[in-house]
C-alpha cells in the first residue's frame, strides 16, 4: 500500500505542475494582447462563448485527474488514522476524567 501511495503521490505533483503551466499559457480574456492590435474582433466570430481551444480542453482533463487523484490518496490513507491506532493499542483504556465534588 505505501507503493501505491507513493506512485500516486508523484503522479499527482506531476499533474499539478502540468495543470499549472497550462493554465498560465492560456490568453486572458483580451484576448492575449491582440485586441489593441485590431486582431480581437476575429475571435469575435466564434460567438460570445468562443471555441473550446487546445489548451481549455487539457485545463479540464488534467483538473479531472487532480480531482481523482485527490481522492485517491485520501482513500489510501484512510484505512490508518490517529484514532484507529489509538483504539488498536491493547490495555490501554482513556477514562473521562472524574468530576469534582461539590460541596454543600
Amino acid at each position: 500500500m505505501d507503493i501505491l501511495y507513493g506512485l500516486l503521490v508523484a503522479f499527482f505533483i506531476l499533474v499539478n505542475i502540468l495543470l499549472i503551466v497550462v493554465i498560465l499559457l492560456q490568453p486572458g480574456k483580451s484576448g492575449g494582447g491582440l485586441g489593441a492590435l485590431g486582431g480581437g474582433s476575429a475571435a469575435s466570430v466564434f460567438g460570445g462563448r468562443g471555441t473550446a481551444t487546445f489548451l481549455s480542453k487539457t485545463t479540464g482533463v488534467l483538473a479531472a485527474i487532480f480531482f481523482v487523484l485527490s481522492v485517491a490518496i485520501a482513500l489510501t490513507r484512510s484505512e490508518s488514522s490517529v484514532v484507529s491506532d489509538v483504539s488498536k493499542t491493547p490495555g490501554q483504556t482513556q477514562s473521562a476524567p472524574s468530576e469534582p465534588e461539590q460541596q454543600k
